[in-house]
Formats: C-alpha cells, sequence, structure tokens
C-alpha cells in the first residue's frame, strides 16, 4: 500500500484522471490544480464548451452529450485511449432549470433536469467502469448536492436528481469495490450554474446569493477553489479507505 505522505492529499503525480463537465466553473479549477500536480487529464464536455472554454495546454479533450449513450460510450473510451487508461473518474455535469413549483414544471423540464444531472452520471460511470476497474486505485467522485438532502423551494427536479446521484454513488460504491466511488455535495458556489451553466442558454439569475451567504455560518458562498481541494482529496491514497459517502462543503450551511 502506498504511503499517503509520499504523495500528500491528492491522487499521484502521472494517475490518470476523466473530468466529465471540466469546462464549468468547478471543473476548469480542478483541472488547472490537477495539472500542477503532474496528473495526466482528459477533460469531456459539449462541442460548444470546450471552445468557448477550452482546457490548458496539455489537457486532452473528448467531445460528447453526457445525456446520449452512444456518444459516451464511444467519447469514454476515447478518453481511455488518449489517457492511456483512467484512475480516476469526476462527474461534474449539472444545471437547475427554472424555478417552479411541484406541478408546475412540464414533463419535457422534469426529463431534461433527471438526464443532465443523474442520468448523465450513470452513463458515464457504466462506461467507465470496465476501465476503472483495470486501475489499481480507481475512484469516483460524483458532483452531488446539498440540495439532494434538504430541497429548497422551486428546485424540485434539482434536488431529486441529486438525491439520486447520492443514491447511485453509494450503490455503486457497493456492488463495484475495490473501486472507490464517494460525492461531494457543495451548497450555493459561484459560478455560472445559476444563469444555466457554460454548455446552455444564459438565463436570468433570480438566485440571491447575498442573501443566502447570511444563512451560513462562514459568512459567505463557496467558490470553485474551495470544491476542488475535497475533490482531489477523495480520488487520493489518502481517502484509500473512504468509500460511499458523502462530504458536504457548505460552510456549516447544512450539518446532516
Amino acid at each position: 500500500m502506498t504511503s499517503v505522505f509520499e504523495n500528500g492529499f491528492a491522487p499521484i503525480k502521472d494517475s490518470r484522471l476523466l473530468v466529465v463537465g471540466g469546462c464549468g466553473g468547478i471543473g476548469r479549477e480542478l483541472v488547472t490544480a490537477a495539472a500542477k500536480l503532474g496528473i495526466s487529464i482528459c477533460v469531456a464536455d459539449l462541442p460548444a464548451s470546450i471552445k468557448a472554454n477550452p482546457p490548458g495546454d496539455g489537457v486532452k479533450t473528448v467531445a460528447f452529450d453526457a445525456t446520449v449513450p452512444e456518444q459516451v460510450a464511444e467519447g469514454v473510451a476515447n478518453a481511455a485511449q488518449l489517457l492511456g487508461g483512467i484512475d480516476g473518474l469526476v462527474n461534474l455535469p449539472g444545471f437547475a432549470n427554472r424555478e417552479a413549483l411541484v406541478g408546475e414544471l412540464g414533463a419535457d423540464e422534469w426529463d431534461e433536469a433527471l438526464a443532465g444531472n443523474l442520468r448523465s452520471v450513470y452513463l458515464t460511470t457504466t462506461a467507465a467502469l470496465p476501465h476503472l476497474k483495470q486501475s489499481s486505485a480507481g475512484a469516483i467522485v460524483n458532483m452531488a448536492s446539498g440540495q439532494g438532502t434538504r430541497p429548497l423551494p422551486r428546485f424540485s427536479a434539482y434536488s431529486a436528481a441529486k438525491a439520486g446521484v447520492i443514491s447511485l454513488t453509494k450503490s455503486t460504491a457497493l456492488e463495484h469495490a475495490p473501486v472507490r466511488a464517494n460525492a461531494v455535495a457543495p451548497g450555493a458556489v459561484v459560478t455560472a450554474f445559476f444563469t444555466g451553466g457554460t454548455g446552455r442558454e444564459a438565463k436570468e439569475n433570480t438566485f440571491n446569493i447575498e442573501a443566502y451567504a447570511k444563512t451560513v455560518p462562514l459568512g459567505r458562498p463557496a467558490y470553485p477553489a474551495d470544491i476542488v481541494g475535497p475533490i482531489l482529496f477523495l480520488l487520493s491514497p489518502s481517502a484509500g479507505f473512504v468509500n460511499g459517502q458523502v462530504l458536504h462543503i457548505n460552510g456549516g450551511g447544512l450539518m446532516p
């Protein structure tokens, strides 16, 4: 077993990391940090997102829609070929649709939210598992949300999808060990998420981030850098006995 002190609290140098949704706010911060650690990275995202926010030099890319099974299967296989295998998978896709009470969202809107936030995680996990099982330290980190545990009003589809991500993470951890699967569950993070994300048409931001910050014991919302360290830790040998867990990152705003 590798000593945790040998690598610190991050994946070992030259490990192979696939970041799905890596062109978003948290994804870009994660890719930058991982690249500085000498990790080999492939970013998967929508073609338009890769064009608008291309990763830095040396970072490989594959373009696909994470809700389309055929595209995911081909894209993950291409990523594994580009990297020479996959040791870590980070699933970051997600967005919130318009705010609405239960019963006010159309069926298409409901399905879109579950596809983007939950179906995408299932498809990428399914495609990556054979490659992760060939690694000596395969690990998955999924992006959940505090809303998967404590829903906020008018975000029912998003909350339901993120609750599904939490359950899927635990099932994966239970059924596919020694590949480890864990999730991070941030509170509000200051990114383009509130206007639809980087891969979607921009919408008006109606979420009051200042009012939200007043409810957080640490007195502020999260920023992408706050989420990156925990993700890298969960991918690392230091978390080698952490499996099926949800790490809440919210400044004390939610303590389940």
